[in-house]
């Protein structure tokens, strides 16, 4: 008799979980060369995957977050129902790997110090005084042009959108379409609210997200952080620089008043140096904040940010928002460039 041979079926099973778990090791121990990255992917490939997703953003009203989210949902029930567990590892490492080549890999670019030769280790503390000092003079200057006349929310996109887009062109000499849109998340808003924060950029459709609480002049510089990250700018400290060179170096006093507004949070200075006007538009921000903020889900969002950007070349985590008043000072004398 003839041995009956014995077809070995190929473990598909393995194939996503195995390329997202050798992804994230190399993206954890950053093997990904910085210098190739910013030619081949950040400069390359990028500004074409962000074109094609940016036409998928403007073809639907809502954000693809919500709708990621949904059947996402689906998904979850069918597997727990159907005690099909190899399902959900499928569809998270799907996910994974869809975050990472389609934007994550920017997280691996050589820093916009380098890229802009910004020497951000010789400051001093006479250095911040003087920063700090032109910033009272600044937020105190520009409030009652600011006050004057307030633009909406569409409005403020639209030119967010225009100014990053010229930003971004002048550091890295990137530029594509993209749609001068700024949306929600309306099943996200209410662990947005608890959690404290005002936006986010949502990786699995390229859109820029805003909750839609934060007051008229608090908008344009939250806009352009998102609209950064849009843009290929992943970490989160030179997402507020290039936010800051889109408000600040702006001809219109109401950008340039939420630039100096925002960066003021970071400078540690005493409220009591600015003018009334500017004063309350600090408390009403705050008040704001704490009206729907839920400490606990504030906690868990602030560890899980963390967890996500230290496994993403941010060493510094979280604290990486506040990097950028450190490039913000060393940069002063390259601002006129952005306008």
């Amino acid at each position: 008799m003839g041995v009956k041979r014995v077809k070995h079926k190929f473990p598909f099973f393995f194939v996503l979980p195995g390329l997202a778990g050798v992804t994230f090791l190399a993206s954890w121990a950053r093997l990904f060369p910085q210098q190739l990255v910013e030619d081949s992917y950040s400069r390359g490939v990028f500004p074409t995957i962000s074109h094609v997703f940016g036409a998928m953003s403007a073809a639907i009203p809502i954000s693809w977050l919500d709708v990621w989210i949904l059947v996402c949902g689906g998904i979850l029930i069918y597997a727990v129902y159907q005690r099909r567990w190899a399902v959900l590892v499928g569809v998270a490492s799907f996910f994974y790997l869809w975050f990472f080549w389609g934007w994550g890999l920017n997280y691996h670019r050589p820093p916009v110090a380098t890229r802009l030769q910004l020497d951000t280790e010789e400051l001093t503390k006479a250095d911040f005084d003087r920063f700090t000092d032109k910033a009272v003079g600044e937020i105190n200057r520009l409030w009652p042009l600011a006050s004057k006349a307030r633009l909406s929310r569409d409005q403020i996109a639209a030119m967010a959108a225009q100014r990053v887009e010229r930003v971004v062109f002048k550091i890295d000499g990137t530029d594509w379409p993209l749609p001068a849109q700024v949306k929600r998340s309306l099943l996200l808003e209410p662990w947005y609210d608890g959690a404290g924060i005002d936006g986010m950029f949502n990786p699995f459709g390229h859109e820029a997200l805003v909750i839609e609480g934060p007051f008229s002049f608090e908008l344009p510089f939250l806009m352009a952080h998102e609209i950064a990250h849009v843009r290929g700018i992943a970490n989160e400290g030179e997402a507020n620089l290039v936010a800051l060179f889109a408000t600040v170096a702006s001809e219109d006093p109401r950008f340039q008043y939420s630039g100096w507004l925002y960066l003021w949070g970071y400078l540690h200075a005493a409220r009591g140096r600015l003018d009334a006007g500017p004063r309350e538009d600090l408390q009403a921000i705050t008040d704001r904040i704490l009206s729907n903020r839920i400490q606990a889900i504030s906690n868990i969002q602030s560890v899980l940010l963390d967890a996500h950007l230290k496994a993403n070349a941010v060493p510094g985590g979280i604290r990486s928002y506040s990097d950028f008043v450190r490039l913000a000072i060393a940069s002063q004398s390259r601002w006129k460039e952005f306008r």
